[in-house]
């Protein structure tokens, strides 16, 4: 876990500092992640966790497609799949989630930009209801402070995950 919390550190900053997660983090992450478990165990548990890996990117993937994820967030939870297993990580999974909304409600509260992008949805689900016309939607630099980065809760979940461990 150590090395886990050490890349989701530099992640963190990463994502802070540039608004992206570098692949180079994310890679050095899985590529540990596999060697221990392929010293640790057996073959069988290292395809086990190349088919939990591969099951993690296709349940996000649509949510990327749809914009609801980043990049950097799918892959995230990808290398965590690398370190957490099973039930712990669909635990996992769920309260990275609900501190993201926990934040996603703060920031509302506090930022009038992530007010505005919650009415502008709405303006667009009825409009795409009506009319079944899709548009794109991009983010201007004064948006961007009301922007949930996902790696900060995926963070405090893992760091949740290990107290309950230990």
């Amino acid at each position: 876990m150590g090395i886990l919390i050490g890349v989701f550190c530099v992640a963190i900053f990463m994502d802070w500092r540039f608004y992206r997660i570098p692949n180079v983090c994310i890679v050095i992450g899985m590529i540990a992640g596999l060697v221990l478990t392929s010293v640790n165990n057996s073959m069988t548990e290292l395809v086990t966790l190349l088919g939990t890996v591969t099951a993690v990117f296709l349940f996000l993937y649509p949510f990327y497609l749809l914009k609801a994820l980043g990049a950097g967030d799918v892959k995230l939870f990808m290398m965590t799949a690398c370190y957490i297993r099973g039930e712990q990580f669909l635990y996992y999974l769920l309260v990275s989630m609900l501190l993201a909304a926990v934040m996603s409600i703060f920031k509302m509260v506090l930022y009038t930009e992530s007010r505005a992008r919650l009415y502008y949805l709405g303006q667009y689900v009825r409009k795409v209801a009506l009319t079944g016309v899709v548009d794109t939607y991009q983010v201007d630099k004064a948006q961007k402070k009301s922007m949930i980065r996902l790696s900060v809760p995926a963070f405090i979940s893992l760091l949740l995950l290990c107290i309950e461990i230990y």
